[in-house]
């Protein structure tokens, strides 16, 4: 019975060492599990973290973006609205400059009288026989009386470029040819005494420009029974209203 006795406890001795033995290498793998996966987990962690910081970088990056391009937006309506006033205050003011002239001229023939727009100008067009003698430049009789009349529209109108622009027909310079060499020296000559007189009358001179075009622009208009060359030497007053000065007046008055 002894022997069995200590048989037994040796077998059960024997028994707890190796199950201990077995217990602490679980113990251990399972410790190297968690702590893998606790770093993994930190790992992970990190470049979650990582990858938010970008994105919020990135969301604060289409904010601004999203931001500039509502303010560009913004100020491109603004302009396009602008534009629109000013083109329409543009139209208002070649309007009544129009009306003027037709007040103030109100006993001329129209043929005499003539206008076309371009390129959002008003184009008056005066007769040769209205301001000069045939081949000359300085201004006759008539044309002492129209350009006074013609300064005093202009007087009202400050915020108006005016281009004077001398016109002749296809007949070459032949009686005055000691005063002009050809339609260039004559156009150019009837243009610039033009503006003269007009800077005399109080239009000032830096609303103007004097130009001459010789025989290159027939206007193609036919006055019947009269001089078909007429309208042909003329002067051309290209009246251009300055849109932004005037867009300022309007609004200086809101």
């Amino acid at each position: 019975m002894k022997m069995n006795f200590k048989l037994l406890l040796a077998i059960f001795l024997t028994a707890g060492v190796l199950t201990s033995c077995v217990s602490s290498k679980k113990y251990k793998s399972l410790q190297e599990e968690y702590e893998a996966a606790q770093m993994a987990h930190k790992k992970r962690l990190e470049a979650l973290k990582g990858e938010l910081m970008d994105t919020q970088k990135e969301v604060s990056k289409l904010k601004g973006e999203s931001s500039r391009l509502k303010s560009e937006a913004m100020n491109a309506r603004k302009d396009a609205e602008s534009a629109l006033k000013m083109q329409q205050l543009k139209e208002k003011e070649i309007a009544n400059i129009k009306m003027q002239i037709k007040k103030a001229f109100s006993g001329l023939d129209d043929p005499n009288l003539h206008f076309t727009t371009k390129n959002g100008k008003l184009i008056l067009s005066l007769t040769d026989n209205v301001l000069f003698r045939k081949g000359r430049a300085e201004l006759s009789r008539s044309g002492k009386n129209v350009v006074p009349t013609l300064a005093e529209v202009f007087k009202k109108h400050p915020n108006m470029r005016i281009n004077v622009i001398g016109h002749t027909d296809k007949d070459p310079v032949r009686r005055t040819r000691y005063l002009y060499k050809d339609n260039w020296d004559l156009s150019v000559a009837r243009a610039a005494n033009v503006v003269r007189a007009l800077t005399k009358a109080g239009v000032p001179a830096a609303q103007m420009t004097a130009a001459g075009r010789a025989d290159l622009d027939a206007m193609g208009i036919q006055m019947d029974g009269k001089d078909a060359g007429a309208l042909e030497r003329r002067v051309d007053f290209a009246l251009d209203p300055d849109a932004e000065s005037l867009y300022k007046v309007y609004k200086g008055m809101k």
